[in-house]
């Protein structure tokens, strides 16, 4: 459960185990209450108002230079479904049949934020859903997000989430005696 001062979770994670208990929902109904518990903690945490970053950026002259919407689709399920391995901007910016200048700029004006922050933010909303959902050691689910070893996924995480991996799953595990 999500506990005031901590980073918030991420709405694709939340979003991850709303989809893991509705394929759940008929074969293994305590286990998608569970999955829901676990979404309801961390959503219920959020302003009435959703936070910064979340909110539509004004539009700016740059908007012309955004992804198509099936260009931006192509590009996030390549990235996350290559979270394991090396993602390199040449292989996302082929998958859009675009140069890797013209790719870069028009994915940061789409997504407000570069391609190598937007690939280490999903490897660690994907590390998030890996702690929540197992009691994997930390060092498989760095591997398994793409990060070359645990102190690197670590430093990572800390900087982006503002805690460490660790702390992170003790605050937001729900405990399944609670069910």
């Amino acid at each position: 459960m999500y506990v005031t001062g901590a980073a918030p979770p991420s709405l694709a994670v939340a979003t991850e185990f709303l989809d893991a208990a509705l394929r759940a929902w008929d074969d293994d109904p305590p286990h998608a209450k569970s999955q829901v518990k676990t979404a309801v903690g961390m959503l219920r945490n959020y302003a009435i108002e959703p936070p910064t970053s979340l909110r539509r950026q004004v539009e700016t002259p740059h908007e012309a230079h955004c992804l198509a919407p099936w260009k931006a689709r192509r590009v996030k399920e390549f990235i996350d479904e290559s979270l394991d391995t090396r993602i390199r901007l040449h292989d996302c910016a082929n998958k859009v049949n675009l140069s890797i200048s013209y790719f870069t700029h028009a994915f940061k004006a789409t997504f407000g934020i570069t391609v190598s922050d937007y690939i280490r933010r999903r490897r660690i909303e994907r590390s998030q859903q890996l702690m929540l959902a197992s009691y994997q050691p930390l060092s498989q689910i760095a591997i398994a997000c793409g990060f070359a070893h645990q102190s690197h996924y670590c430093r990572v995480f800390r900087s982006v989430i503002g805690l460490s991996p660790n702390v992170w799953r003790r605050r937001h595990m729900v405990d399944p005696d609670e069910e």
